[in-house]
């Protein structure tokens, strides 16, 4: 499954990628991002997730590790193997340990179990150039 949500967007928008095949999860986390003025992506599986990547460059992925198809770890891999650079990752999992993120080369990582505030500032320390509460440039 494929979507794309989010607030109106602006030329070039710095879209987040959320990659979870949890559709609960998926939804908690696009909230709070909307909420926090990005434009969201969605994909239920790491070979959507692959193909939203090739096709929006995504500012940001925040992927799970257990995913049918490619899993999050594969994923961030492929990320970094690709030539996807300013592509940063957060590995947001129960599945995995720091160090297997850190190994297929995340640039974060934190457990589901984590407050949203963690997930918030990560995002925010990560996407430096978004304004909290609306999308640069909005009127």
């Amino acid at each position: 499954m494929l979507w794309r949500t989010g607030l109106p967007s602006v030329a070039n928008p710095l879209y987040i990628l959320i990659a979870d095949d949890d559709p609960a999860i998926r939804e908690m986390v696009r909230t709070v991002l909307q909420l926090d003025g990005h434009p969201v992506l969605e994909a239920a599986d790491g070979q959507t997730a692959w193909k939203l990547i090739v096709a929006n460059r995504p500012a940001l992925v925040l992927t799970d590790v257990q995913m049918p198809g490619i899993d999050g770890l594969e994923l961030t891999a492929l990320i970094k193997a690709n030539g996807y650079k300013e592509t940063k990752v957060i590995v947001f999992t129960g599945m995995a340990t720091e160090w297997q993120a850190q190994r297929a080369g995340a640039d974060a990582y934190l457990t589901k179990s984590a407050p949203l505030l963690e997930l918030r500032a990560a995002v925010s320390r990560l996407c430096p150039g978004r304004v909290r509460g609306g999308t640069k440039g909005k009127a």
